[in-house]
């Protein structure tokens, strides 16, 4: 937003606070009312009265409203980019006059993988929950590094390091993939226990080139070009589909390891290791809510290494 316009507001409008800020940012972030009511837990007409009255207080339009939801005009970009600068100032002012304070308070949104997500940062949460009483966490599985400028997302725990952003970025462990197989299918279907290239099988690709970015290539690798059977984006699907027999997949090891039918193909070849990087954008990492989460997904996942690299494996490899 132009500065005239962030002039206007604090001379003329005096009586607006924080709140106009939050509910635009809001419907900017959910585009349109249904979402943004239910975040801010008030019925979307208060959601359409606020912006309306902050659009009126800044004479700017900035949204447009479709039948399908609300589209940022010009002028509502400039604003969005503002007023996540704003926000990330509240919250750095409030963490630090409550530096002094027990515990950290508010809402931290992270972005990560399903693995991740499903196999090391709920089962760990009761910890972070029990030191951190008033600190809420949402989780948004696969959501795009491209979200986070929007704010849909503080921090992201990834497998794809962003090319450029102004994020604070840092490796905090790793990631091993193999190939795996049920035992039922290997008895119909079976390969040679050293093989280095696997010929004639039937395979189940990855779909998701944000989440598991190195696994379509690598399966194209691994194996002499043939047609995938199956694509798909989920991890529990590839685990049901493997079990259900439908061919060989790669899979998270710390995943497909639980898996007591499951056999991990020649894993001294087969393996497949990704970095996992911790993503911050620089203007909320000073705060200390961000901080607390940011400093739990570190140890949580260096915790947990192990499992994480497929050095603790259960099945039999064939």
């Amino acid at each position: 937003m132009h500065a005239a316009i962030i002039s206007i507001w604090f001379s003329e409008s005096r009586n607006m606070n924080w709140n106009d800020i939050r509910y635009f940012l809001a419907v900017a972030r959910h585009s349109g009312l249904t979402g943004a009511a239910k975040q801010l837990g008030v019925s979307q007409s208060t959601v359409a009265r606020r912006v309306e009255t902050l659009e009126a207080a800044l004479r700017t339009r900035f949204f447009e409203r479709h039948t399908h939801g609300y589209q940022l005009t010009e002028e509502g970009r400039e604003m969005m980019e503002k007023a996540i600068a704003i926000e990330g100032s509240m919250a750095e002012i409030a963490d630090d006059l409550g530096e002094r304070d027990i515990q950290p308070s508010g809402m931290v949104r992270v972005a990560t993988i399903e693995t991740l997500a499903n196999q090391i940062i709920i089962p760990n949460l009761p910890a972070l929950q029990n030191a951190n009483p008033a600190l809420q966490l949402g989780i948004a599985i696969n959501a795009s590094l491209s979200r986070l400028p929007q704010r849909e997302a503080d921090i992201a725990l990834r497998l794809c390091r962003p090319e450029q952003g102004p994020y604070a970025v840092k490796r905090v462990g790793g990631i091993s993939f193999g190939l795996y197989a049920s035992r039922a299918y290997l008895e119909r279907h079976p390969i040679a226990k050293n093989a280095t290239l696997i010929t004639g099988h039937r395979l189940i690709m990855w779909g998701d080139p944000m989440a598991y970015t190195a696994l379509p290539r690598a399966m194209r690798l691994w194996s002499d070009g043939s047609l995938a059977t199956l694509v798909l984006d989920s991890v529990q699907a590839q685990v049901l589909a493997v079990k259900a027999g439908v061919g060989i997949g790669i899979l998270p090891c710390i995943t497909a390891d639980d898996e007591d039918h499951f056999v991990r193909i020649n894993p001294a070849h087969y393996l497949q290791d990704e970095d996992i990087w911790l993503i911050v954008p620089n203007d909320l990492r000073r705060a200390k809510r961000i901080r607390v989460v940011s400093d739990f997904l570190t140890q949580v996942v260096q915790r947990n290494q192990g499992i994480l690299a497929g050095t603790s494996t259960r099945n039999k490899a064939a």
